[in-house]
Order: C-alpha cells, then structure tokens, then sequence
C-alpha cells in the first residue's frame, strides 16, 4: 500500500493524507491535461517535471487530454499563505483535478517536485495520493559546494545538467561550483591545479589533467594526457548557471585566492609570495603589491562580465581557507604586518572591489578569522560595517567532524555576528572509498537554526555513492523537525529505493552506516578509507619516500597492531556481506547497484588484507607453501576485477577514472606478486617477500599507476 508519508523527502511541514488514491490514467489513456499559469521558466520546468513523471510510469498518449486536470499556479493571495514564506507552496488533490499552487514560482516548481512523489502505480492504472500538503524551507539557502577536484574536470555539461535536475528535486536551491582550487603533488607528481573556466585575458592560465587505469571490461589500459577539464575546454558555465535558473538553483562560482593557490603566483611570480631571503614561495600573492589586485581584478571581472552579469547572479565566494603560513609574504612591505593584517586588507579590498562590480553576496570561508586568528567578534563586525562591506560577506562555516569535535572542539564559540551559511559534508573522496557523514549534517544543521543562520551549504563532490547523504542534507535543511530522528529517515529512504523489501534494506543500510562512519572519532573518514585505500598513499611528502611503500606501510600498520587492524577488517567483511547480500539479490535499480559496488568494495578491500597478511604470515611459520598462496592470490585478482567491472558499469564515466585507477593499484600489486611467485616457483626457487615492502618486486605497470 502506497504510504504518502514515507514517500516525500525531503518531509513537508503539514501533510493532510485521505488514505485514498485517485486513479488519474491507465495504459495507452490520454494524458492527463497540465494547464499552467505565469510564463516563468520554472513553471514550464514544472510542467515538464510532471509530464516526464507520468510518461516513464506507463504509456500515455500524447497530444489528447484525458478528464484528470493538473493546475499548476502562483498565487500569493492564497490564504494558505497569510505568513508570505519564499518557495511556499500548496497542493490539493482532487477526484478530478489537482491544484498545485506555489506563494511564487519557486513554489509552484517545488508544488509539481512534490506531486511527483506523491504518484504510484499498480499494473496499468497511475494514482496520485488524495491529500491536502502545505509546506515550505526552514532555510532560504540550501545546496552543494561542489568542488574542483577528481571527477569534475571530467564532468560533461550533460553531467553538470543531470547534478542540476538531482539536486532540484531535492529542492536544494544553491550550487556552488568550484572553478579554481589548487593543491599539493600527487599522481604522477603532478601539483594538483584546477581551472575551470577561462580567463580571456591569461590564457596560459590552464590545468591539463591525465586518466590512466586499467579497464577490465575492455581488458586494456586506458591512458589519455592533458586533457583541459571539459567546463574549461567548451566553456559552459554560463549555460549551467542559465539551466540552474529554471530548476530554481542558483549556480554560483567559487573562485580561491589566498589559500589552495599554486597555479597563479606559479604562473605570475612578479606578485608571488616571498619568503624572508626574498625567493618565491610558489604559494599565494604579496598582497601590498599593486599588481596583484590588477591581476586578481581582471580575473573577477571577466567572471563577472562574462558569465554572472548575464544571467542575473550577484552571488560569488572567494574562499580564503586553509591560507596556511607559506602563503603570506616576507617582503618589505609585508614582513612588519601579522598574517591577520594581511588577510583582512586583502578581504576588505577584494570585497569592496566585487561591490562596486555588483555582487550582493560573497562567501568567506570562516576557518582564518574564527580558528587560525579568533577574530570573528564584534570588533570585526564594525570594521566591516565601516568598510561598506558588512551586508555583502557572507561567511561559510565549514566543519566536517562529527558532533564531538564540531568545529575543531569550539563549536560554542560559533556565533551569529555575520551573515552566515554552515557547510557539514556530504561525500568527498568518491575516487576513496565512499563514507558516511550524516551525524555531522544533522549536528551542522541544528547549529545552523540555534544561530539563525541563512542556510546549509554542504561540503562536496558529485557522485551517485552518496545519495543518502544528500538526501539527508536536503531533508533537515528543508524541514528540520525531525533532525534528530535518523531511524525515522532511513525508513523513509528504503521505502523510497527499496520498496519491495524495507526490512531487509533497513538491516543492510544499518549494516554500511556501522562499517561507514568512523567509530573512533579519530577522523571525518573511517580508517579503511584513509588507512588502507591507495588515495592517501599517492601524496608527496616531505617526510616519504616517493612514490611511498604502497601496500607495504599499510601492512605494516597490520604489523604493529595485529589485534586492532585484523579484528576491524574482520568486522568489515562481516556487516559487508549482510548489505551485500541483500543488494546481490535486490532488483537492479540505478541505487541498488550504487549500494552494492560500495558494500562489495569494503568486502574486497578487507578480504585483500585478511588475506594477503594471514596468508604471508603462515608461509614464513612453514603453514603453507608457495602454491597455496599463488591460488589465493588468483582468487583476490579474479575478486578485485569483479569490483573494477562493477564500477565500470555503474559509476558516471567522470567519476570512475580515478575511482578505476586507484582500485588499478590494488589489482596490480596483487598481479605482480602473484607473478613473482609464480616466476619463483618456475625457476625451481623458493619466493622469499615481505608484504611490509613490496618495492622490489611490483613493476613498471605499478609506478606507471602511481
């Protein structure tokens, strides 16, 4: 039986249910007729939204109306609305008509969003629910940051246009894209440089990115070079941003400068950081340098002119985050100031500059002034206010830890002095293995309403893996009544993908939100994520090798703490293999097999380790000899590629490349030691290896990866 309150997320505020459904069409019927009113983008997006729901439920004919009408409006007046909220809106089903009434367009869109879940099916009839719905946002500003890193260089602007369509029927609002972001070195030591957008004035401005992975569907590698992330390449971020608009999402840039910056001084060194002997940093800009605003200016004003002006946005976020040391000039003119000195001219010049250019709104990442120089107080309010500034920054409150250790442990020394936005994280490391974080949503969005702030923004990168993370952003930043009762949202979201069998999806998603979060505290990811995944591995340190001992320091963790480690992948493998079971044996739907290539990759990648470690320990005592662990091996290849497969049939092709290439790693060292083994055994010789140090043995595939 169709359960009306279980199928809307995110969760209306009043929801009138007859407990009746109201057969609106049958197979090969006329199409009920949609009458809209106002000539608004996102009343025809409307429109479409609910012709595309009743088109894929069963097989209507075009072109005839049957009796079932479908009203979609605007109407302030509407008595429903006497507390005049934003993106309110009201449904009312009838026997034959449905009236979906917005108090404005974003309303009547969010009316038809609604109305879509409110629609089922039995055999060849379509029902919509008889039901009385009022409802509206506890925040106005609700969306992603999505950020300029794996996946999205590669992204299409069907990609971009699809993430649009995704978080619009979440009636998610904001979409910030990253556009310019830098890094460290990893792959290939390479400095991790993104731009995506570009910039007329310094064409040699640009971030050529590599894919390189091994394909098992195709059975060969796959190797392409300086590719220009696809956004820059075709240059479509103003069409996304007018896209946006008729989902009602506003797109907005975010555009780094002090901190995450390589790639500008690198290119400029006339206005690059100097250090105290007066040498280039390589890292962020002197700031007392004239030239630096001439550069920084044109870059905004081309951003600016070129994609926000023409579609109406005045929002932008300059980021400012993470603006560690070694981005702040020693120069003469510099070296008498303190780093807070320096970052708040910076801020107040910058600012005033996007004023003057329009810009309503900038984003300030709260990190430097709240926790590196403790600044966010009242003296700071009025030097903004003095400056012209105070109602254009907004700052953006990032804190991904779990409710423990919010904001670093200071989380009562938040507080609502500026316009504010608070950022949890919704999925990051997609290309990793994915993670959950919804205590840390909840626990950023009940801030969020005790300080009054404007909205939830979360932290994040685009892929399908963390549906029901962004789900759950988008429920408690809609309608945040019932923020803490996590149960409640799970039955709401197996109903949603896993009708046919909710208990069974209930004890499979329990099973991956035990083996999901980070039991320990230690870390916004679990420790298989950023313990024992190649990612991590891949960066240049100062104090590693290069390439590091990869999988050898990973074992050798095993090494030092059997006990902890061996138990923990023990665990794994066991609540792995319940999800897995059930998501094996569910109905292949697009989520299923998104919930079943993240359960069969934490199976794989404990069972790896289990194996490889206890196999190595018992051919050194004598237990087993090298055929044995040659037969073990094939079976962990002939596993990991059955995961690599898997991803290649279910991830979006921009984010399976660096997905591929890290599981790549795993499938070659395997590879390499099955085959030193078995080279060993050939030659009338017995292996000898050691799992902590595999250096000597993996090959040029293996450091090609790397």
């Amino acid at each position: 039986m169709f359960d009306l309150k279980k199928a809307i997320i995110p969760a209306p505020k009043e929801i009138n249910d007859a407990g009746k459904l109201i057969k609106i069409a049958s197979f090969m019927d006329a199409m009920p007729e949609i009458v809209t009113e106002g000539d608004d983008a996102r009343i025809e997006e409307a429109a479409n939204l609910v012709l595309t729901k009743l088109s894929s439920m069963t097989a209507l004919i075009s072109g005839e109306f049957g009796e079932y009408k479908i009203i979609i409006s605007v109407n302030p007046d509407d008595e429903k609305f006497k507390d005049a909220k934003k993106e309110s809106y009201h449904i009312e089903t009838k026997e034959n008509e449905a009236l979906l009434c917005g108090f404005d367009e974003a309303g009547a869109f969010y009316a038809a969003t609604t109305f879509c879940q409110m629609l089922s099916s039995e055999g060849d009839d379509v029902y919509v629910a008889k039901a009385e719905i009022y409802d509206y946002p506890d925040f106005p500003c609700r969306g992603q940051f999505i950020e300029c890193r794996y996946g999205t260089e590669f992204m299409t602007k069907d990609d971009w246009f699809s993430l649009v369509d995704y978080m619009s029927e979440m009636k998610s609002n904001q979409l910030t894209v990253g556009v310019y972001g830098c890094w460290g070195v990893q792959y290939d030591e390479r400095d991790m440089q993104y731009l995506y957008v570009p910039i007329k004035k310094y064409p040699e401005l640009k971030t050529p990115k590599n894919i390189k992975y091994y394909s098992v569907d195709r059975r060969e590698w796959i190797h392409e070079d300086n590719i220009l992330p696809y956004m820059f390449e075709e240059d479509f971020f103003g069409e996304l941003i007018a896209y946006g608009k008729g989902k009602n999402v506003t797109v907005k840039p975010l555009f780094n400068s002090l901190g995450h910056n390589t790639l500008i001084p690198r290119t400029f060194p006339e206005i690059c950081a100097r250090n105290e002997d007066g040498t280039i940093t390589n890292f962020g800009f002197c700031t007392n340098n004239e030239k630096t605003y001439e550069v920084m200016f044109n870059i905004y004003d081309e951003i600016i002119e070129r994609y926000l002006e023409p579609n109406g946005i005045t929002d932008i976020e300059i980021g400012l985050d993470e603006v560690g040391k070694t981005y702040i000039c020693h120069c003469e003119k510099c070296k008498d100031k303190t780093h807070a000195e320096l970052m708040v001219e910076y801020i107040i010049r910058l600012c005033k500059y996007l004023k003057s250019k329009g810009m309503k709104r900038i984003y300030i990442y709260h990190d430097m002034l709240f926790a590196e120089f403790d600044i966010v107080n009242e003296d700071l309010k009025k030097r903004f206010i003095d400056e012209g500034i105070y109602d254009e920054v907004v700052l953006d409150w990032w804190s991904y830890e779990d409710p423990i250790h919010l904001f670093w442990n200071r989380e009562k020394d938040v507080n609502g002095l500026f316009h504010s936005v608070v950022k949890p994280d919704t999925g990051y490391y997609h290309w990793d293995i994915p993670t959950e974080n919804n205590e840390n949503i909840r626990a950023c969005a009940k801030l969020a309403k005790r300080h009054n702030f404007e909205g939830i923004e979360s932290y994040s990168s685009f892929e399908h893996c963390y549906d029901k993370n962004y789900l759950t952003l988008a429920d408690v930043s809609w309608n945040i009544d019932n923020v803490d009762d996590m149960e409640e949202f799970d039955i709401r979201y197996a109903y949603r993908h896993f009708r046919d069998n909710i208990p069974g999806a209930l004890e499979a998603l329990k099973a991956m939100h035990e083996i999901m979060i980070d039991e320990t505290h230690e870390i916004y990811m679990n420790r298989v994520c950023y313990k024992f995944d190649y990612y991590f591995y891949g960066y240049k340190k100062a104090d590693k090798d290069y390439p590091q001992n990869f999988p050898g320091d990973a074992f050798k963790l095993i090494c030092d703490d059997e006990n902890t480690y061996l138990s923990y992948m023990e665990f794994l493998k066991q609540k792995s293999s319940v999800a897995k079971a059930f998501f094996d044996s569910n109905k292949p739907s697009r989520i299923n097999k998104i919930w079943r290539l993240i359960s069969s990759h934490y199976y794989v990648i404990a069972d790896e380790y289990i194996s490889v470690y206890r196999a190595w320990k018992a051919y050194k005592d004598g237990i087993m000899n090298e055929f044995e662990i040659k037969a073990i091996l094939d079976r962990l290849i002939a596993q990991r590629e059955e995961l690599m497969l898997l991803a290649e049939e279910t991830r979006i092709k921009a984010t399976s490349y660096t997905y591929l290439r890290n599981m790549s790693v795993f499938r070659q060292y395997l590879i390499d030691l099955r085959d030193f083994v078995e080279a060993e055994i050939a030659s009338g010789r017995k292996p000898e290896f050691d799992i902590t140090d595999l250096r000597k043995i993996t090959g040029e595939r293996f450091k090609f990866l790397q």
